[in-house]
Order: C-alpha cells, then sequence, then structure tokens
C-alpha cells in the first residue's frame, strides 16, 4: 500500500495584524529592558544605599510587566499545522513561525466519532465525563469558520480534538479509520 502524506497549516483570520502586534510587542519589550537595566544602574549608583527601596520596588514592578507581556505575547502569531502519514494523525501548533508544539498524535484507527462542531452528537460527547478536550482552532470566534472534531480512544483515555481542517483532511482520517465514524448530521 503506498504511503499517504497530506499536510495542512491552519491560520487565524488576522495572521498579518497578529504578526504586526507581534513585532511591535517585541520592540516594546525590548527598549523595556533597556530601560530597566540602565534606570538600575543609574539608580543604585546614584542613589545611596539606604535609599534603594524605592528603585528597587520600580523595577520589580516592571520586571513583572516584561514577564506578562512575554507571556502575551506566545498567544500571538500562533498557527496549527494538521499532519496526515498513511493512517497516523499529528496535530502540531506553531508558535511564532519557530517553536513547534506536538498537541496530540494518534492512528485513524482509533477514532470513534468524526463530526460538525457544534452539533448534538459534540455537545453529548462534550458533556461525557472523563473526556480530554483538545482545541486546535485558530480563530477566536469558532462561528465564522466551520469546524470539525474528532473523537478519539487512546490508551483507555477518550480525547475530544477541535480542529479547523479542510474536508480532503477529514476524507483521509475516516478512509483510514476502517469504519463508519462520521455522524449523521454532517
Amino acid at each position: 500500500m503506498n504511503e499517504v502524506r497530506y499536510e495542512e497549516t491552519a491560520f487565524p483570520y488576522d495572521y498579518q495584524k497578529q504578526k504586526i502586534y507581534y513585532i511591535i510587542l517585541r520592540i516594546i519589550i525590548g527598549i523595556m529592558i533597556t530601560g530597566t537595566v540602565i534606570f538600575a544602574f543609574l539608580s543604585f549608583y546614584v542613589v545611596p544605599f539606604d535609599q534603594w527601596l524605592g528603585p528597587l520596588f520600580l523595577i520589580v514592578w516592571w520586571v513583572i510587566f516584561i514577564v506578562l507581556l512575554e507571556l502575551f505575547k506566545f498567544r500571538l502569531y500562533n498557527c496549527y499545522d494538521f499532519i496526515f502519514v498513511s493512517g497516523d494523525v499529528r496535530i502540531v501548533k506553531v508558535v511564532n513561525t519557530r517553536k513547534r508544539k506536538k498537541m496530540i498524535v494518534f492512528d485513524s484507527k482509533n477514532v470513534f466519532q468524526v463530526g460538525r462542531f457544534g452539533s448534538e452528537t459534540y455537545n453529548k460527547i462534550k458533556n461525557t465525563p472523563n473526556i480530554k478536550t483538545v482545541y486546535a482552532p485558530t480563530n477566536k470566534r469558532e462561528y465564522e469558520i466551520p469546524t470539525s472534531y474528532v473523537a478519539v480512544a487512546m490508551d483507555g483515555v477518550k480525547y475530544l480534538v477541535v480542529l479547523e481542517c479542510t474536508e480532503k483532511f477529514l476524507r483521509y482520517v475516516l478512509q483510514y479509520s476502517g469504519k463508519t465514524v462520521l455522524e449523521k448530521e454532517f
């Protein structure tokens, strides 16, 4: 049997705007780090030792603010890769076009349901106890782009994977699942 390899990337609807925000945030963080270091050096060099509490308090707040900006920066400019290789499905989050973070890897034979996000079957599976949900949609508003879900049972754990992919990707998953797992509303 021939090896099938299919890969697609889901970009957010405002990908260029997120890139601009990311660049601006990096510049602001760089300026703040440089300013904090210069302020710390000048403050501790000029201010007597018994009056260091004020500048030290201000520096600590700036460092906390810089760390929060760094954490917020990683929420911008992300996309998802959906990779299908002869039955294996890999969903990878690409952070800032540099770092790849594996979200979930499963075999198509472990899939027990495929369908449309927000359907009755989706809500029933989502409300079952002990199910882990993995979100891979790139857009914040799910109603703008139709998303799908794949329900997977691996090693005794059930996963509900919400993703934005094309129907071609879902066809490959259905073809290699070996059973009829497509919901009736789809």
